[in-house]
């Protein structure tokens, strides 16, 4: 006899034997027993579920010899011309090659008929949303009022273009894909009657080409025993399927746990040195991520992999925060369709990489506000009270409460800066003398070891230590107006929003806080102001109170550290009746 694929071998013959569909299966043979049998069905769903072959089914319940019946036989000859697609009173029609009126005007004169030998005249309408209009309309009136031996049972995989007419008429299914599981076991058994050797592995990949398709599962088992005959390993039905192996994209998870570019790089070159899909890897690399985030929302049960490989995702799981994932997830999914339309993927693949690996480790700003609420430092390092409290002043100088106003009230508010007024640059001749101010007094260098005495201005060591750092950073601080420092808060007046833009991003905002520490012995901030110049309106004497009362204010204070902020301007809104 002719070979027989295995999608048409293991074709349910039974209701039992229909597999991931368990409610429909059970709701029509309840109907079936009840004896409420419907005139017109509507299954819908994806493909390669269940849709036609339940159609059959249903179709060989109703016209069994010992029926209806919910367990039709098999034997009788109605049973077995209908799984052989050869029965006279059961038709099916696909309607993507009979989408006119005129082939729906011959089936509606063709249903006034009675069945030949069956208990009823039963349609199976295949693909019915490629009808035309016309055809609907044609359908519609048989379809409300069908004669007593007609039964319509209407397949589609996009319910979505079916007239809202029509599926009034009917009673609706929705198929699901199928689970994975269920699918897995299911290609087992067929593994097993086969004689065919293969490993869970194997099974895996083609349950994931699969996507939720038991047709599709079937298709490729069979290409797979084509290729490797009776004994299957992993490495065979990776090589036909086209997957990445699984030690490339744990390499790829390695460079982004040490945010390491030119690891991720490495692994781009060796997928294209293998000549493998590079958008098959993005694929690939999306789908670990989801499920290292599957693993740490503490539901790894999901996780379509074996229990040694399911163990780690959850190791690797644990090396990045939930947001990190998800912006893992979204800049992948942007990069997979990227690719599609790109005619230079592989660079585009680099690029993405490299912007993977620069990902921080952000934190959210309501975790941040919390942390400052509960009397912590965004960094958890220090409490509030001991973030604010100031240095003893030396003998001769004067102490805090005698300090100018708006130092005051930033030294005793505000929990990451000492001084946040902001100030015009002092003249040319007295800016050397302002810029060298010493670290306080008391201060425990020993943490940090102590810093060089600096021998020039403290704005020009900055400047020159940056330089050593990096050259990108010392390029965008060249045009910068003024360096001072004032205490542990280094001020940096910028002379355009752009360039305060550039210097604000994480790798040169570190360089400068890095060597802001270093220069001064102790934990350093730095904060990047307009120039007056840049800023738009300017502060005026009657702005000065108003522009204290509101740096009072606690949620001002609190935004204002947190996004290392100043007030330029503040604008007092006056009544109707005032001048």
């Amino acid at each position: 006899m002719k070979y027989q694929v295995i999608a048409r071998k293991f074709r349910p013959q039974v209701f039992e034997e229909v597999v991931g569909q368990r409610p429909i299966v059970q709701t029509l043979k309840n109907a079936i027993e009840m004896d409420r049998i419907g005139h017109a069905y509507l299954f819908c769903g994806p493909r390669g579920v269940g849709k036609t072959t339940t159609a059959r089914l249903l179709a060989k319940a109703l016209n069994c010899g010992q029926g209806p019946t919910a367990t039709p036989c098999n034997e009788c000859p109605s049973c077995q011309e209908i799984s052989l697609g050869r029965s006279i009173d059961v038709l099916e029609i696909d309607a993507a090659s009979n989408t006119g009126v005129d082939n729906i005007r011959e089936l509606r004169d063709n249903a006034r008929y009675a069945p030949s030998r069956d208990r009823f005249k039963i349609y199976i309408v295949d693909e019915v949303h490629m009808l035309s209009t016309s055809a609907f309309n044609a359908l519609l009136k048989i379809l409300e009022e069908p004669p007593e031996h007609i039964v319509f049972i209407l397949a589609t995989t996009e319910r979505h273009k079916l007239p809202a007419t029509i599926i009034s008429r009917c009673q609706q299914f929705v198929f699901r894909t199928i689970p994975p599981k269920e699918t897995l076991e299911h290609l087992r058994k067929i593994a097993k009657i086969e004689g065919i050797t293969i490993g869970e592995g194997a099974l895996d990949y083609v349950v994931k080409a699969a996507e939720g398709s038991m047709r599709d599962a079937q298709s490729l088992l069979d290409q797979i025993i084509a290729f490797g005959g009776q004994e299957i390993n992993d490495e065979d039905v990776r090589d036909v399927l086209g997957f990445i192996p699984s030690d490339l994209l744990d390499q790829a998870v390695e460079g982004l746990i040490e945010r390491n570019s030119k690891g991720l790089l490495d692994v781009v070159q060796t997928v294209a040195d293998q000549g493998l899909n590079l958008q098959q890897f993005v694929r690939e690399l999306l789908s670990r991520v989801r499920d290292m985030l599957l693993a740490k929302l503490e539901i790894g049960e999901r996780i379509l992999a074996g229990s040694e490989e399911r163990n780690r995702i959850t190791s690797q799981s644990e090396q990045f925060s939930e947001q990190d994932l998800i912006r893992f997830c979204d800049m992948l999914l942007r990069l997979e369709s990227d690719l599609r339309w790109t005619s230079e993927p592989r660079f585009h693949l680099e690029i993405g990489c490299i912007k993977l690996a620069k990902v921080g480790q952000l934190r959210d700003i309501e975790e941040v506000i919390r942390d400052l609420a509960a009397g912590r430092t965004p960094s958890g390092s220090k409490t509030t009270s001991e973030a604010k409290r100031p240095a003893p002043p030396p003998p001769g100088r004067p102490s805090s409460s005698e300090a100018p106003k708006k130092t005051t009230l930033a030294s005793e508010n505000r929990p990451m800066r000492k001084a946040t007024a902001i100030e015009a640059p002092p003249p040319e001749g007295k800016k050397a003398s302002a810029a060298v101010s010493s670290p306080a007094p008391g201060t425990d260098r020993s943490d940090l070891g102590p810093a060089p005495p600096p021998t020039l201005p403290f704005a020009e060591t900055y400047r020159q230590r940056i330089k050593q750092k990096s050259e990108t950073t010392s390029l965008y601080l060249e045009g910068v107006t003024s360096i001072r420092q004032d205490q542990d808060l280094i001020q940096i007046q910028v002379p355009s929003p752009s360039v305060r833009t550039a210097l604000q991003s994480p790798e040169h905002f570190q360089v400068l806080e890095t060597v802001a520490s270093e220069l001064l012995g102790r934990p350093a901030s730095v904060s990047l102001i307009m120039s007056p110049a840049s800023k738009g309106p300017v502060e005026t004497d009657e702005d000065s109170p108003l522009k204290e009362s509101v740096e009072k204010e606690t949620l001002v204070q609190t935004f204002l550290d947190v996004f290392r902020g100043e007030i330029a301007h503040v604008k007092s809104a006056k009544k109707p009746d005032e001048p």
